[in-house]
């Protein structure tokens, strides 16, 4: 009998500690994921989230810069004179508008930020107006009303923008929380078999060491 029990007890031990490997290794794989899935909900918190931010807010900034400059011109040969200027703007926001294309983009800001470059398109014709030569002064108000008008509907689509990036920056915020939870579970679960493996473990070799002694006790029984 010492020896069958012997036998059935390292049975034990060996499939218990086949059970440990296996759901150390499924908990590692698991790691694994959650961590390349933390990865990328970082790396879209910056690359899709924060940089839009960001040209959101530029681009709101030289939409004011436009609308103080357009405020100062009276007639045509004031907004000439600052023609440069001007055009340095619209460089900076072509430049912004192709970066924030170059992101990741819902549906919403897909549309959003398409009416937004269409304003944009819009107010640079509206701006050609009003430094056409020959033009009547009447003509050069309406073009500097129309040029205002554009502008304030370009600052909407960008606050539309910026909600969305609040919103779905929220979403991705989660996403990180629940991966980071599930981490955590896992880790206590695997906690939890080591500490029941362990007690397993232990009172099978304190078995064994007890019926050996019983045996050595009574040698007759050999």
């Amino acid at each position: 009998m010492k020896w069958i029990y012997s036998i059935k007890s390292r049975v034990t031990i060996a499939v218990l500690l086949m059970v440990l490997f296996v759901s150390v290794f499924v908990k590692n794989m698991l790691d694994e994921e959650n961590v390349s899935d933390l990865t990328t909900s970082c790396s879209t918190i910056y690359q899709d989230r924060l940089l839009p931010e960001s040209y959101i807010y530029h681009l709101s900034d030289f939409l004011n810069k436009k609308q103080r400059l357009i405020d100062k011109c009276n007639r045509q040969s004031d907004f000439n004179a600052l023609k440069t200027l001007n055009e340095g703007f619209n460089a900076e926001i072509d430049s912004i508008i192709v970066d924030f294309e170059a992101t990741y983009l819902t549906a919403e800001e897909a549309k959003s930020l398409s009416a937004l470059n269409d304003n944009i398109q819009a107010l640079y014709a509206a701006e050609n107006t009003m430094q056409e030569k020959g033009n009547a002064g009447e003509d050069f108000q309406i073009a500097k009303e129309r040029s205002s008008e554009l502008i304030g509907k370009a600052s909407a689509e960008l606050l539309t923008l910026s909600n969305i990036q609040l919103m779905v920056g929220k979403q991705v915020n989660d996403d990180s929380k629940r991966i980071m939870a599930g981490s955590s579970i896992l880790t206590r679960f695997e906690t939890a078999i080591l500490v029941v493996l362990g007690l397993v473990i232990n009172a099978l070799i304190f078995g064994v060491i007890s019926s050996r002694s019983k045996v050595k006790q009574r040698p007759h029984l050999n």
